[in-house]
């Protein structure tokens, strides 16, 4: 094996423990996010789930492709590794359509937030205080939603408690900056992959490449 060959090979082989590592980052933020908004969910709103599910999704394969091109560089399989550059590429596609589906649907889904707050704060009671909960949030708009000095247990982190003394602020603000800052991450995580998956797949066919000439060789 010539230098180039040799470096093809390890740099391709490091690449896919880089892809292994942030398959399973995106796995992680699904999985974060997805815990986070299960509140959210529940009141009906189905569209949250659509980025952690798939980033959950799409980091899992991203792994198991990962592992299938670390063992093809170390082999230097040319099967292997053809089938692990055509995934690359799909892949690559899908990573590019979730984050464009995040950065189009994102702005639309934090707008609707306030309406989802309001309509929960009025008709779900016990639904509202599970976000107050995990969100360290009072009220829609903040302590003055309840009208009242009285506020329930799940709006301040100990009893008593008091507006403005120890009370969290509103959850509009808390859950729209959430959902932005998860969103832009897994956004952003999902476009440097999908750079580097381009770059992957085309080492991948060049490593094929030389191993099935090196196999032909074998025979003369």
């Amino acid at each position: 094996m010539g230098c180039g060959e040799f470096l093809v090979k390890y740099i391709l082989f490091f690449a896919n423990l880089f892809f292994a590592l942030a398959g399973l980052t995106l796995l992680a933020l699904g999985v974060v996010v997805q815990l986070k908004i299960a509140d959210l969910s529940e009141m009906g709103q189905g569209q949250i789930q659509i980025a952690p599910i798939s980033a959950m999704v799409v980091g899992g394969i991203v792994f198991l492709i990962a592992f299938f091109g670390c063992c093809g560089a170390i082999r230097e399989s040319n099967c292997m590794l053809v089938t692990y550059s055509i995934f690359m590429l799909i892949l690559m596609v899908a990573m590019i359509a979730l984050a464009t589906a995040i950065f189009v649907s994102l702005e639309k889904v934090l707008s609707q937030v306030p309406e989802w707050l309001t309509q929960s704060f009025k008709t779900d009671e016990n639904g509202f205080h599970a976000i107050e909960t995990t969100f360290h949030c009072c009220g829609p708009t903040g302590p003055s939603s309840y009208l009242s000095p009285v506020l329930p247990n799940s709006c301040c982190a100990q009893a008593p408690c008091v507006p403005v003394v120890n009370a969290f602020p509103g959850c509009d603000t808390v859950v729209k900056e959430f959902l932005n800052t998860f969103g832009l991450v897994i956004g952003l995580v999902a476009i440097a992959v999908a750079a580097i998956q381009l770059v992957a797949a085309v080492f991948g066919l060049c490593l094929a490449n030389h191993a099935r000439h090196k196999y032909r060789r074998s025979y003369y």
